[in-house]
């Protein structure tokens, strides 16, 4: 019998996990005092991991299908959410946010649920189930002015919409981050909790609002109310966590940071070379600290020395556009491509799969170039017509890209190496 969303928030599950063993390379050895289903995170590496470490420049590897959770089942395909947030400590990446639209799973549960994929061990590990709709918990608004269970535990019911590209993690606090999205598709599942709403809308917080976080130590989410006003709740906005400051830069209609040791948002003073639309792709390029922003919908007509690249500097709070040279990707949204930065080359790369150019699209931010042409994919590579979602592993130096049908749970994993690393 599995557990009520009430029961699962407060303990977690203890999944039945790989042994403890050797970490991916880019894991940080340190003690381990997490609970609940990422305990044992991260796992000893399977027979699989030689072939990825085998991979030569510009190959792929079907993985296959993952090994199932042994008590929630296989991750469902997300359109529209391209980005996999990749944790270093846990080697493996974060699936959030909800596909179909009002999508209920067949066990009952809403897919708000959040999932982590296991890439030593090529499974997925049930992390939170979403919200039960068979046995609906008891809701209260919390100290903080926030939708929770009895206790007060804050609980993110139907808030990542469909993803986009607002989720993150933070590797120094070991945290999940996620940005709300506004949308409304859960009403015909949550009869329940739209009478709550109802009779407690106006108690709630919807201004001073740090993003969500699921914290993998507690094993709990989390929220906190801010000393400021932060940005609304919106559609195919960005959250990336920038190491370097410790903060979580927001891009919704313009670009916002959020400082977690003085609980503030802080707006970006950076207008000029902005771009403007939502539903970008984004990655952060770790040797010079910045975002790169690419893609997006709801555009407007471009401008004729507008680049399809965005750079913002996080030294400088400023951004920067250079113009379009080489073989440039189609204009796509998160349901069409998938954008990394490959530490290993020092390159973005585009995976571009559901436009009508589609390939391989490598930028060079040494230039500000798009290579003379893009890569093709292999003849019988992953399919180009489902939903992908994907991260990139510096420690393996490998891309990982979960390929399903939206809101099925038929994926399989394909792994892609760009460039072998040189020898140094």
């Amino acid at each position: 019998m599995k557990r009520s969303l009430h029961t699962f928030t407060l303990l977690g599950f203890v999944a039945v996990c790989a042994p403890g063993g050797s970490a991916p390379a880019d894991a940080q050895p340190e003690k381990n005092t997490r609970q609940g289903p990422l305990a044992e995170l991260p796992s000893k590496p399977r027979a699989h991991v030689e072939k990825i470490k085998a991979l030569g420049d510009d190959e792929w590897l079907n993985l296959g299908a993952p090994a199932a959770d042994p008590e929630w089942g296989k991750a469902r395909g997300r359109s529209w959410c391209a980005p996999m947030p990749y944790a270093p400590d846990l080697g493996g990446g974060f699936l959030y946010g909800e596909g179909v639209h009002g999508y209920t799973k067949p066990d009952g549960h809403y897919m708000d649920d959040l999932w982590f994929y296991d890439a030593n061990a090529h499974r997925w590990v049930g992390v939170y189930p979403g919200y039960d709709t068979k046995n609906p918990p008891e809701l209260s608004v919390n100290a903080d002015g926030f939708e929770a269970i009895k206790d007060g535990e804050p609980v993110p019911i139907a808030a990542p919409g469909h993803g986009y590209g607002m989720s993150t993690y933070d590797p120094d606090a070991h945290r999940f981050a996620s940005f709300p999205a506004s949308a409304d598709y859960w009403g015909p599942a949550m009869p329940k909790r739209k009478e709550f709403l109802r009779e407690n809308g106006k108690k709630l917080n919807t201004t001073h609002a740090s993003p969500w976080f699921y914290d993998t130590a507690a094993a709990k989410w989390a929220r906190t109310k801010t000393l400021t006003p932060g940005p609304a709740p919106g559609f195919g906005g960005l959250l990336v966590y920038l190491p370097t400051k410790k903060q979580f830069w927001c891009f919704n209609k313009g670009a916002s940071l959020y400082d977690p040791a003085a609980n503030k948002w802080t707006a970006s003073a950076a207008k000029e070379r902005a771009p403007t639309g939502i539903d970008f792709g984004s990655c952060y390029d770790s040797k010079r600290d910045r975002i790169y922003v690419c893609g997006g919908s709801y555009r407007g007509p471009y401008a004729k020395d507008e680049g399809k690249v965005y750079a913002y500097d996080a030294k400088t709070d400023s951004w920067s556009n250079p113009p379009d040279r080489g073989d440039v990707p189609p204009v796509f949204a998160t349901n069409y491509a998938c954008v990394h930065y490959d530490t290993a080359a020092d390159r973005v790369l585009c995976v571009v799969y559901g436009a009508k150019k589609t390939g391989v699209f490598v930028f060079d931010p040494s230039t500000g170039a798009w290579d003379e042409k893009s890569l093709p994919f292999p003849a019988k590579g992953p399919s180009l017509s489902l939903s992908w979602n994907g991260f990139y592993s510096p420690g393996l130096n490998a891309h990982f890209f979960h390929v399903a049908g939206d809101s099925r749970d038929d994926g399989t994993i394909w792994v892609y190496r760009y460039k072998r690393a040189e020898k140094k």
